[in-house]
């Protein structure tokens, strides 16, 4: 197997690991997925999330007793890419507590081991757009960019 199919499974058993942690509503396991010092950022709806990890594992924590929504909870990962030892991933999540996510995650690999560094995560919810308005523009950047 090579270096880089070592990694790039590395970085999907991390995933993978989220997503086993949050199915179980087990905040020890959220926190062992991700790195000591990991922060996420997001929207639930209009409200912007930004935050250490430790308050997604205090909301992980809070539902450990109201698990219905794991019957119906799935998950893809969309992407997986490795650059030495750091890397990104995109899950896309259905039925996370009645609703459906997209997050972004960078990782790190440290001591061999990957952990998620940050989340980057986008609820979907049937009243906002998940294109691009005139009030949340799109920026693309692409290789032949000038920088």
């Amino acid at each position: 197997m090579s270096d880089r199919t070592v990694a790039h499974d590395g970085v999907r058993s991390a995933v993978e690991a989220y997503v086993a942690a949050v199915s179980a509503a087990d905040p020890n396991a959220v926190r062992a997925a991700f790195h000591t010092d990991a922060h996420m950022w997001g929207y639930l709806g209009q409200q912007f999330v930004s935050a250490p990890i430790e308050a997604f594992c205090e909301v992980v924590a809070a539902e450990a007793d109201n698990r219905e929504w794991t019957l119906a909870y799935t998950s893809t990962i969309r992407s997986v890419e490795v650059s030495g030892d750091v890397a990104v991933a995109v899950l896309d999540e259905y039925g996370y507590q009645g609703y459906d996510f997209t997050n972004h995650f960078s990782l790190v690999r440290q001591d061999g081991v990957w952990r998620i560094a940050s989340k980057t995560f986008f609820r979907r919810d049937p009243d906002r757009p998940t294109t691009p308005d005139a009030a949340h523009p799109a920026t693309v950047i692409s290789d032949d960019s000038p920088r």
